[in-house]
């Protein structure tokens, strides 16, 4: 048996129908990231459905993966919005640490695009993201930056927007004993700095705008394959820090969409 077969069976998720701590029954397995398991559940006590984290046990190995585990618990607990996910407990069954939040209603923007084939106009993409600015503004006030902000992460329930999985987030000042090791891209996501976040959006955008895009036999850049206004496209190249002056703060970026969306002939003046 080779080593990847190996970590796979020891690194194998808890199977639907379990019952851990003899009160969350597992219904469904809603990810599995590099770092741990997420599983939907229902609360056999209040008999409602949350959301139950399991570090993997390759990572229980190492500072890196439990403190990652750890750092999400202490940033869910210090923040309060309905946009994020309520921190309920932690707790151990098994020698193994899981911790209890809040399911997020709504679905993903990977599956809205993936797999439901939804298409934004560039005034919808703006507009979205206007929202996501908006809860990225408040956590980005409590000193904390999410780094992970993909369509995976990023959840819409009517007209409501969620951001999940602050496993990879940080606060501000914060050192990372992991930079060293980013390259290129990976390295603008994960600085622990605001703009990163900005960089991360910048890319969201991009995913929802070639959603409505048709492919060309050759391939071009970003800039060159959508039409979009000279001011989006200049919006989009400074959250990817391919023009400056970079975004250093979310207000100055939530002003620019907030213009950009009024030039398209809708209000942005709601609160979000």
């Amino acid at each position: 048996m080779n080593f990847q077969k190996v970590l796979a069976w020891f690194d194998r998720p808890l199977s639907i129908d379990t019952v851990v701590a003899q009160r969350y029954q597992i219904q469904r397995i809603l990810g599995m990231g590099s770092y741990g398991f997420t599983y939907l559940v229902t609360d056999m006590l209040s008999h409602e459905k949350k959301v139950l984290k399991q570090l993997r046990k390759s990572k229980q190995r190492y500072a890196s993966g439990r403190k990652s585990f750890t750092y999400e618990q202490a940033i869910l607990q210090q923040l309060e919005h309905h946009a994020i996910p309520s921190f309920f407990h932690s707790f151990t069954w098994r020698k193994e640490p899981f911790f209890i939040m809040e399911e997020m209603r709504g679905k993903t923007f990977e599956d809205f695009i993936f797999k439901y084939g939804e298409m934004y106009t560039e005034k919808e993409v703006f507009l979205i993201l206007y929202k996501v600015l908006h809860v990225v503004s408040y956590f980005h006030s409590q000193g904390i930056v999410h780094r992970d902000l993909r369509i995976p992460n990023i959840l819409m329930n009517g007209d409501e927007i969620s951001i999940i999985d602050f496993g990879l987030a940080r606060f501000i000042g914060e050192n990372d004993e992991r930079a060293q090791s980013y390259k290129g891209e990976q390295a603008s996501m994960r600085e622990i700095h605001y703009r990163s976040d900005f960089y991360a959006l910048g890319h969201f955008v991009l995913f929802l705008l070639y959603s409505s895009y048709e492919s060309a036999k050759e391939e071009r850049p970003w800039y060159e394959e959508l039409t979009l206004s000279a001011n989006s496209s200049d919006v989009i190249m400074r959250m990817l820090q391919m023009k400056e002056p970079y975004y250093e703060n979310v207000q100055e970026l939530i002003e620019d969409v907030r213009c950009i969306i009024e030039r398209m002939g809708d209000t942005c003046s709601k609160s979000f």
